[in-house]
């Protein structure tokens, strides 16, 4: 019924407002990569005071925790940014040429919502990065819980490599 009432400008302009929204995301994700980027370089000036001075009576084996755990952290996050980057980024060349949805092909947990064309289209865009980049929508739909327990086993790796090189060298 909505589509009697939209007219040809109306849906340019639902267009137009996803792609500034989609490109304001990929904007702040580049954000976060340079932040995390200056970061990390900021880690690797002061990786070689952590692990050799004995900070705090820290020993060599504690200031390589704390570098492992630091470093872990990085490449967790520069994946995760990264992905989701990539992810707002398919979105944006998507939403020029995608196919909206029909009202009843969207479904929304809350009943009183109604369905408008900006969101048939955002649901038409999501689900076509989603089967055709498989991958980066994974990395965006991480919850917190597999984050974690992702940054967990790599700080686990991380150590215990740490720990093998330590007592072998």
């Amino acid at each position: 019924m909505e589509e009697l009432t939209l007219t040809p400008k109306d849906k340019q302009d639902a267009r137009i407002a996803l792609l500034k929204y989609y490109s304001s995301e990929c904007v702040a994700h580049g954000a976060y990569l340079i932040a995390l980027a200056v970061g990390f370089f900021g880690l690797v000036q002061v990786a070689s005071l952590i692990t050799s001075v004995d900070f705090l009576s820290f020993t060599e084996l504690a200031g390589g925790i704390i570098a492992n755990l630091m470093l872990s952290i990085f490449i967790v996050l520069i994946i995760y940014i990264l992905g989701r980057t990539f992810f707002w980024g398919y979105l944006r060349t998507v939403v020029l040429n995608v196919k909206p949805k029909e009202e009843s092909e969207v479904e929304f947990e809350a009943k009183r919502t109604t369905v408008t064309f900006i969101q048939r289209l955002h649901v038409a865009c999501f689900e076509y990065v989603r089967e055709k980049h498989k991958w980066s929508t994974k990395i965006n739909t991480l919850k917190i819980s597999t984050l974690a327990l992702i940054w967990f086993y790599l700080f686990v790796a991380f150590t215990i490599v740490s720990l093998a090189l330590l007592y072998l060298l």
